[in-house]
């Protein structure tokens, strides 16, 4: 995990950074709010920890931008006893928690492993919803469409719910799944995931319920299950649609009555979770097939949700787009601001097999060609630089720069619902000069 220390007391950075380095963080300093910001943009970082009183700016202002730079990045502000006021502005600007000086290093241990527990699975999605919870996400961020966000907030809330995820392979299940978890009240409780495909039963078994010691043959020690492990939280079990019909029954039986034995075991062990679950194939046929238990079928899908793929929701493509961009590029120590116009009109025209996995995929391999302030369409696959379909000039079009730019704008605007600092921040301009080419073209949305 990376911490970064903005102080411009010398000797609170290098004590701090000596305690949290023995305890294996990987700490870098900065003495003023901007090499502070230069860093964060060098190098991501889990948690930053800010002082309120830099001699170059403002820590509010310094906060304001670590947020805009970097929304995953969890942020612990220090302040003096005159300060508390404006500390408690920090918590309303999104700050992550403060604390007053002078901070035992044993209070500042426990802050920063809370707060860095609560961004493990950060995405930008929290971005998109203003952080309706404060630890929604993952490393890959990730952006969902109106009105499937509103679904995922409805069950969310419902933390008793079976949920069945289902789409084609690389629409974000996973993620999703995540989310669920990190929007409801079992946030605070563990979220295991496991793949069910190519597990054999036997070992499937003993992932999801475990073993006492002798169980089969390689039970050398008793081994705790993830519905154990995953007491009061949530298990996400991905491929469903493979699971033996053996191991199934043994799932039922958790989902109806919160109870299970380890494999070899005799006493039934109670356990209290919500269960997730998700499968790129039609269970309904599965079931007339007999390959899937209709009980467990009926269990499941309680709730089912349908990710649509990314060729039906490409409004999401600039969002997801500049996110990978941005997170891949500081990767690998780069500052790539983005992606050009033309290269996001090839994104958009492209059918996306793949979908959003395919999608992080090119722009990795984009972000690795690109030594530009953007990613142009020389840096994209050739299969994407023929994507979009080439159609003969009209006498009807308009083909003045200004209408092309201004649909663009329009187009991008809508992508991000409104938001214009970061339709600002895809379109690669200053917010300002997007506010004043709205007002020249006349845009309202």
């Amino acid at each position: 995990m990376r911490l970064l220390i903005i102080d411009d007391e010398v000797s609170l950075r290098e004590n701090v950074a000596r305690y949290f380095t023995l305890k294996g963080y990987e700490v870098a300093q900065a003495g003023d709010g901007e090499s502070g910001l230069a860093s964060l943009r060098a190098q991501a970082a889990d948690v930053v920890l800010l002082d309120l009183r830099l001699p170059d700016r403002s820590g509010l202002e310094v906060l304001e931008a670590i947020k805009q730079q970097s929304p995953a990045t969890g942020v612990i502000m220090l302040t003096g006893y005159g300060d508390v006021e404006v500390a408690v502005q920090a918590l309303q600007m999104r700050a992550d928690h403060f604390l007053l000086k002078p901070t035992k290093l044993e209070a500042l241990d426990a802050v920063i492993a809370r707060v860095a527990a609560n961004y493990a699975r950060q995405t930008a999605l929290d971005y998109l919803q203003s952080r309706t919870a404060p630890t929604c996400g993952g490393d890959n961020r990730y952006v969902l469409p109106n009105g499937l966000l509103e679904q995922v907030r409805l069950l969310a809330g419902s933390p008793g719910t079976t949920v069945l995820l289902q789409g084609e392979t690389g629409t974000g299940k996973g993620m999703v799944a995540s989310l669920i978890h990190d929007l409801g009240p079992r946030r605070g409780a563990p979220f295991v995931d496991l793949n069910c495909a190519g597990l054999s039963g036997t070992l499937l078994e003993s992932d999801l319920f475990g073993h006492e010691r002798g169980a089969f043959t390689d039970a050398k020690t008793m081994k705790r299950g993830l519905f154990e492990i995953a007491a009061g939280g949530s298990v996400f079990l991905d491929e469903i649609g493979e699971m033996p019909i053996d191991v199934q029954a043994k799932v039922l039986k958790v989902v109806e009555e919160r109870k299970f034995r380890r494999l070899g075991g005799t006493a039934s062990i109670s356990v209290d979770v919500r269960l997730i679950s998700a499968t790129n194939t039609d269970l309904a046929k599965a079931v007339q097939a007999g390959k899937f238990r209709a009980d467990l079928y009926y269990r499941l899908s309680v709730m089912p949700l349908l990710l649509p793929p990314l060729r039906k929701r490409t409004e999401t493509i600039p969002a997801l787009a500049t996110m990978f961009v941005r997170d891949l590029s500081r990767s690998v120590g780069k500052a790539i601001g983005g992606v050009t116009p033309e290269a996001l009109n090839m994104l958009l025209a492209y059918a996306w097999p793949g979908n959003i996995r395919e999608l992080r995929n090119v722009i990795e391999r984009a972000v690795l060609l690109c030594n530009e302030a953007q990613v142009r369409p020389a840096h994209l696959p050739e299969s994407l630089r023929g994507a979009a379909p080439r159609r003969a000039l009209s006498s009807n079009d308009d083909l003045r720069l200004e209408s092309v730019e201004a649909q663009h704008i329009e187009r991008v605007l809508q992508a991000y619902d409104g938001n214009r600092t970061r339709a600002a921040a895809a379109l690669g301009i200053h917010r300002v000069t997007l506010l004043q080419k709205l007002k020249k073209y006349g845009l309202t949305t």
